[in-house]
């Protein structure tokens, strides 16, 4: 006998099923639907557009006292591209599929990150809004644009603007994953992004010679020198226990070699060579320090430097439990039994910006026993944990709406 499809699974699967893919998202069609999820559930919503063609739909839920500092809770609508011969499912089908032991997979590009976590969000308001109660202080819910490019002209731009000042925000709920075992995460920080790109310009000639001052002569070192730091790292990340290394990993500093570019034919020697890394950088670090003995390292061997985000800064919330919005989470958490490992978040999400506020910052998915397949092939959730999940949020919401 099939079990009949819960109606926020179907509301998921709706969401799942608008493709907001990079570099091409239908923004416009999950506008249409956000707004309407709001206007069902009975939020407010406004349509903010910081840069034209990348809405951010932005509800309010209001609470008995709007004078007090918010809530807010994040979540972005943009997916990565897909492989799609790669995939069993189409990715924008959000099928349905029964796994025998009376569980469902719902597979979708977004279902992992994050529409699963906007939609927990949304049901959890519609919950809230069942019980006829008024919570304490405002709780807006940001569907922010871009996230997944950098988030330069979403929430980046956001934040910046009056609509968010008067938001008066004094708590971030922000992106985090499902976790393949029985314990949660709580990013309280994450690495910051210093990709960067070394430019080397030389002397050129016919490659049959032994040309001097040539561009990749110049590069060589600095790629060396990258790669012993790179190995000093990989060391110190090795020497975790494997059990707790992808937990542990944003407290090192990684840094890869992504592109190496040069030369017209094998016979001439380049006039300029180029190779680019992406680093991200441990909140244990001082980035500017770090940035500037890259700046240092590229000026003594003749090359030019371009950082390609210069603006971001570390990212981190201090765990301190005298703010009553931390307090209330952790409370909130301890109260359901939930348990939870707080880590720095190894990528990025959009609460590196909320943070440059000043206001703290907690990525939290309460998802369980879920492999990690954000931006990976037939990517899935198991329906059970995004039943379970609204109900976490529910509850957390509440706790901290009320505190």
């Amino acid at each position: 006998m099939t079990i009949p499809e819960p109606r926020s699974v179907s509301r998921f699967r709706q969401f799942l099923q608008i493709n907001t893919m990079q570099p091409n998202p239908e923004y416009y069609k999950c506008v249409k639907f956000l707004v309407n999820q709001a206007k069902e559930i009975g939020l407010e919503s406004n349509i903010i557009e910081c840069v034209e063609g990348k809405p951010l739909v932005l509800m309010k839920l209001e609470g008995s006292d709007p004078k007090e500092q918010s809530i807010l809770l994040s979540c972005h609508t943009d997916v990565v591209p897909v492989f799609e011969d790669k995939w069993t499912h189409s990715p924008f089908a959000a099928d349905r599929v029964e796994t025998g032991n009376g569980d469902f997979k719902i597979f979708a590009r977004g279902a992992q990150d994050m529409k699963n976590q906007g939609s927990m969000y949304l049901e959890a308001m519609r919950n809230i809004k069942a019980l006829g109660k008024k919570l304490k202080r405002n709780v807006f819910i940001a569907f922010a644009p871009d996230e997944e490019i950098g988030g330069t002209d979403g929430a980046a731009k956001f934040v910046e603007t009056c609509e968010f000042a008067e938001m008066n925000v004094g708590f971030d709920l922000d992106e985090s994953a499902g976790i393949p075992g029985d314990t949660s995460i709580v990013l309280y920080a994450e690495r910051t992004n210093a990709q960067v790109k070394f430019t080397a310009n030389g002397n050129t000639g016919h490659g049959s010679q032994f040309i001097e001052g040539t561009a990749i002569e110049k590069l060589l070192p600095i790629i060396n020198h990258m790669m012993n730091i790179r190995a000093q790292n990989k060391a110190k990340y090795d020497s975790v226990d494997p059990a707790m290394r992808l937990l542990k990993s944003g407290e090192t500093t990684s840094i890869n070699l992504t592109e190496l570019n040069g030369g017209k034919q094998p016979n001439v020697v380049p006039a300029s060579y180029s190779v680019t890394f992406d680093i991200r950088v441990s909140p244990n670090e001082n980035i500017a320090e770090f940035r500037q003995s890259l700046a240092d390292l590229a000026h003594s061997n003749g090359a030019e430097i371009e950082f390609h985000r210069p603006g971001e800064s570390s990212s981190l919330t201090k765990l301190d439990l005298s703010n009553p919005f931390i307090s209330a989470f952790f409370q909130s958490l301890d109260s359901q039994q939930i348990k939870y490992n707080n880590i720095v978040c190894p990528a990025n999400t959009d609460a590196r910006y909320v943070r440059t506020k000043g206001v703290p910052a907690l990525g939290f998915n309460p998802m369980l026993n879920t492999p990690p397949l954000a931006h990976g092939h037939d990517e899935f959730v198991f329906e059970s944990e995004f039943l379970k999940g609204i109900d976490v949020y529910t509850t957390l919401i509440q706790d901290l709406a009320n505190c």
